[in-house]
């Protein structure tokens, strides 16, 4: 992508997501105009400037892919195709090319379960699923229950946070992204906050970030050394965000924790596979992925 063609990368990803969306699911996703649609051309231009790859036809633009390098692995961003030019190459030419400045390391992505397109193009190019993922939401019309009672605080993070979170990712996931974290704590354009639990030693065993805007409301990404943890993480985000009712991504097997948002009144919107090409290992607590930013 070349400056000045974020406008361009913005309304490609509005139109082309919609059209898959009502398409398929007779819903869309982004409600709003295109220009909603810029926060995903900020968000990743500020974090890996010169990472977004675009496909370009009789001299426009059919499709683009965003890429994050980071020291342990390569996330997959979002990519889109114009659905004028849907099923002759343009996403697996788009991949190729990220697979390529990927070298060895391993490349992770978050997929749609319902699009098989989608799901056919990465496992043909060697991803495998390692993870399933409920995408839930609180409805407007249920608050959140009181707080569950456990030992430890939550409080909003701040830049003295920035290692600890950075620490607590490497071990429970095996991944590092400090950019991403340093990010969510710096707040560009007052869309995130980020909450952290400490546990009753005072060390922190969680942290949960999430975005308020017209082209993304999402809670996430977060890890938690476990599910108390993340259900504390969740209801403060939760209140915090009281008035919208935001996406969030909850690993399928963690069944303790769904029970308790069940009752809480969330439900289910769709499901998301994680697929990683290369080397993988289980996270030991709770992994809560995001599409914005899809670094993890």
């Amino acid at each position: 992508m070349r400056p000045g063609e974020e406008a361009a990368v913005a309304a490609l990803i509005h139109r082309s997501t919609n059209s898959w969306y009502r398409e398929n699911l007779g819903r869309e996703i982004f409600s709003g105009p295109p220009e909603d649609c810029w926060i995903f051309t900020e968000t990743y231009g500020a974090l890996d400037p010169g990472c977004c790859l675009v496909a370009e036809i009789d001299g426009k633009i059919a499709g683009s892919c965003f890429y994050h390098p980071r020291d342990s692995h390569v996330g997959l961003g979002i990519m889109n195709v114009d659905p004028a030019h849907a099923g002759h190459g343009v996403a697996r030419a788009l991949l190729a090319g990220v697979l390529e400045r990927a070298g060895e390391l391993p490349v992770r992505l978050m997929s749609s379960a319902l699009n098989l397109d989608s799901y056919s193009l990465y496992t043909r190019a060697g991803f495998s699923p390692v993870a399933v993922y409920q995408d839930m939401v609180l409805p407007l019309d249920r608050p959140p229950p009181p707080p569950p009672l456990l030992p430890g605080t939550v409080r909003l993070a701040n830049m003295a946070d920035l290692f600890p979170m950075v620490d607590l990712e490497t071990e429970v996931a095996g991944i590092h992204r400090a950019k991403d974290l340093a990010h969510f704590l710096r707040n560009p354009g007052g869309h995130w906050t980020t909450f952290v639990h400490r546990d009753a030693a005072g060390k922190i065993d969680g942290w949960l970030a999430s975005v308020d805007h017209p082209g993304c409301r999402m809670i996430g990404p977060g890890v938690m050394r476990d599910d108390g943890t993340a259900l504390a993480l969740i209801h403060a985000q939760l209140a915090h965000r009281r008035g919208t009712s935001p996406v969030f991504l909850i690993p399928t097997h963690e069944m303790a924790l769904v029970e308790e948002l069940y009752g809480w009144g969330c439900r289910n919107v769709e499901l998301h596979f994680a697929q990683v090409r290369g080397p993988y290992t289980q996270p030991e607590g709770v992994i809560m992925p995001s599409f914005l930013p899809e670094s993890g």
